[in-house]
């Protein structure tokens, strides 16, 4: 299916919205915002690449140059980063949406007492972001937000003495731990929300620059079964322009109708979820969230870590 088909199709004229998306530079975060230009939005990049960040800006406008696209500085690990980042979109007259799209599959583990940078990239800054921006998305008569989820949720349970995993030797399971930990917080999170609406989607499996850090022999290897066999970037784009407009329900996601990898986006209950769990990790979400606004920003989260296992 031809991308402006489905856009007439499955979406709406964006003109004079603002949406955020973060990790706009990536492969599936490039296309997310050419979407949002060809339905002419007006863009927010959150990225620590600016230098990435000015040529996609660029490329976008000779796309549409009728909308505004504007650059923020965001480092997913410093939340420092995140909170200056936060001051400035708080400066912003108005926005109507929020994309969580930014993560990474590995990082390197630190023995240093924090929570690992997986989890801090996939779960702690996205949901730091999400609940302080939601006064001002409820401003909005369109107010959403999309959070970016991924099939490898199915891979983990909670788990109250790792909390993120970082005693595993397994990059799938640190990985799935942070995306289930977003996932789910975020589930219980709009439970009792009102006034901005949720979608979790799930692009599919895509080779994107998410595996920019497996080594190179390994990526060689996999570049063209992974071409063949998983989706474009066009195509797990998709999913999210189809949850931009639509909404999940609690333990729903929107993804590829076909075995969550293949076809286009259909929604599907979540199987693997348990609702006491799923409480169990909104309310560690809650004390992170908590302990960082308490300690503003200007402590480490080793201390954070600490106390919630104690």
């Amino acid at each position: 299916m031809k991308l402006n088909r489905y856009l007439r199709k499955n979406a709406k004229d964006l003109n004079g919205r603002t949406v955020v998306v973060t990790g706009s530079t990536g492969g599936l975060g490039n296309q997310i915002v050419k979407n949002l230009a060809m339905l002419n939005a007006n863009i927010i990049l959150l990225d620590r690449d600016l230098v990435k960040g000015l040529i996609l800006k660029e490329k976008i406008l000779k796309i549409n140059n009728s909308i505004n696209i504007r650059q923020i500085q965001v480092d997913f690990l410093d939340l420092a980063s995140v909170s200056r980042a936060l001051d400035e979109l708080n400066e912003v007259e108005s926005i109507d949406a929020l994309i969580l799209n930014a993560g990474v599959y590995k990082l390197p583990l630190k023995d240093d007492g924090e929570f690992n940078d997986t989890f801090k990239v996939n779960f702690i800054s996205p949901f730091y972001i999400a609940k302080k921006l939601l006064p001002k998305l409820k401003k909005s008569t369109f107010a959403k937000i999309v959070v970016v989820g991924s099939i490898a949720y199915k891979f983990v349970k909670f788990n109250e003495d790792d909390i993120d995993y970082s005693n595993s030797k397994n990059d799938n399971k640190i990985y799935g731990n942070s995306k289930r930990f977003l996932m789910l917080s975020m589930y219980e999170l709009f439970k009792n929300e009102k006034g901005v609406s949720l979608s979790v989607v799930h692009p599919g499996i895509t080779g994107t620059n998410i595996t920019r850090h497996f080594k190179s022999f390994t990526k060689f290897i996999i570049k063209v079964p992974m071409k063949i066999v998983f989706n474009s970037p066009y195509k797990a784009s998709l999913c999210v322009v189809k949850g931009l407009f639509d909404e999940t329900s609690c333990y729903e996601w929107i993804g590829p109708k076909n075995f969550d990898i293949w076809g286009n986006p259909a929604k599907k209950k979540l199987k693997e979820i348990d609702e006491e769990e799923s409480k169990k990790i909104f309310d560690v979400a809650c004390e992170i969230y908590n302990e960082i606004e308490s300690q503003k920003i200007e402590k480490i989260l080793r201390q954070i870590k600490v106390k919630i296992r104690k």
